[in-house]
């Protein structure tokens, strides 16, 4: 529409709007014609597009300091990891960043198997986990797989409302389940009020990690800050992105000491 198409790869599809700026829940064209941004980045404008806070906040650090590594100290990094220790889960309390959701997930599947030693993890019919190599082993739908096959080998798929299925899915090479509490690209699926806490509890009993996507659920969407909160659950692994950081791109994991 407005020329990017000769430059890009053909990924998504495009709307024929080609957005100037935003404000709130609005976006306006280069025509000046106004829009209710009802997609919101999937989920990254979740404090609004350009809210005030955000926009300050970025300006004060990029007239400061742009870049940390994390080989060096810094107390803005600490006054958030601060206030984000205060906002999750309880035991929840060691942080890895990243630059994105799919990382986030890279980085949770590679603890797991760190931890467990195991390369298997258990995913759900439907999911969406993003599209890198790892993230999108354990993602649902046959359009994103099926030119990038084989992916990760040990992957198995259930139905998300069956907690039988899991049990009988476990076999030794399983270290890791990991869901959306709410799934998001599938439809907007509420599981039954029994299934977060059932899960949990059979992981615990067969010593598997349990990882939560909360990449599009999480940070207060559903009514609680993590959607696992509305079933009292706590997972061993807890992986977010989008809405934390207003539009700049950042992704993190929370994960318990061990």
């Amino acid at each position: 529409m407005n020329g990017e198409d000769n430059y890009l790869g053909t990924l998504y599809q495009r709307f024929p709007v080609n957005v100037a700026r935003g404000k709130g829940a609005k976006i306006w064209d280069v025509t000046g014609k106004e829009y209710i941004d009802c997609m919101g980045g999937y989920g990254v404008a979740l404090v609004g597009h350009c809210n005030d806070r955000v926009v300050q906040a970025i300006k004060n650090q990029a007239e400061t300091l742009i870049t940390a590594h994390m080989s060096v100290y810094n107390e803005t990094r600490l006054g958030f990891m601060k206030k984000m220790a205060a906002l999750a889960p309880p035991g929840l309390n060691k942080m890895f960043f990243t630059n994105s959701g799919t990382e986030s997930v890279e980085a949770a599947l590679k603890f797991a198997r760190k931890y467990t030693a195991k390369p298997g993890v258990i995913a759900m019919n439907g999911a969406y986990h993003g599209k890198t190599f790892g993230a999108l082993s354990v993602t649902y739908s046959e359009k994103y797989r099926k030119a990038f096959m084989p992916l990760l080998d040990g992957v198995k798929f259930i139905p998300y409302g069956e907690p039988e299925k899991l049990e009988e899915s476990i076999d030794d090479s399983i270290g890791a389940v990991i869901l959306e509490p709410i799934q998001g690209e599938t439809g907007i699926i509420v599981p039954p009020d029994s299934l977060i806490p059932k899960i949990r509890e059979i992981c615990d009993r067969r010593k598997i990690v349990l990882i939560f996507d909360e990449i599009q659920a999480g940070l207060g969407r559903t009514g609680k800050m993590w959607a696992g909160q509305n079933w009292n659950t706590t997972p061993d692994i807890m992986c977010l992105a989008k809405g934390i950081a207003g539009g700049v791109p950042m992704g993190l994991v929370l994960t318990k000491q061990e």
